[in-house]
């Protein structure tokens, strides 16, 4: 009787702790991976000049960031969603910005896990949310620990850009 009490304990408490269990399969945390202070400079397409600049870039989630650049001249901040592509993570706008940049909104299942455990890659991204010839501005060479993005600006002389290039 001893016996069958000390069974039916040990079914029910790994009967618990297996309903607690996360069946979900891993997967990196993308934004962890570019997430810090990058220190680098701006280049101006308009006066080609260069200035120091830091970019700081924060998690969101494991796919967004928030961008975070600063110098002499700007200090914007803004969202980005990630997608891995080899050892360069690649990066795209995230809702409004998104739908204003190319007219239309990003799917709702953009960042949906593969059957084993991984990201939607750039590729998947690039022909599921996107028509041939949309631009993309930034990403992040991993084994480099650089982050480079263009931030395009409009004035009254008409539109000019910035280019950040900086290392973790």
């Amino acid at each position: 009787m001893k016996a069958l009490k000390i069974a039916l304990a040990i079914v029910a408490a790994s009967t618990i702790v297996s309903c607690h269990m996360n069946n979900e399969l891993d997967h990196p945390v993308l934004s962890g991976q570019v997430a810090g202070t990058y220190n680098g400079t701006l280049r101006s397409s308009l006066l080609q000049t260069e200035m120091s600049a830091t970019t700081e870039i924060t998690s969101i989630n494991d796919y967004t960031i928030e961008v975070h650049c600063y110098s002499a001249d700007v200090d914007t901040t803004f969202s980005l969603e990630l997608y891995p592509d080899g050892d360069i993570m690649r990066s795209c706008f995230t809702d409004s910005d998104f739908r204003n940049r190319y007219g239309h909104n990003i799917s709702a299942n953009h960042h949906m896990m593969g059957r084993l455990g991984n990201w939607t890659s750039w590729q998947q991204h690039m022909t599921a949310e996107h028509d041939v010839g949309d631009e993309h501005f930034g990403n992040f060479d991993i084994k480099s620990r650089t982050f480079n993005y263009t931030f395009d600006f409009l004035s009254a002389d008409g539109g000019y850009s910035q280019y950040f290039t900086g290392q973790r």
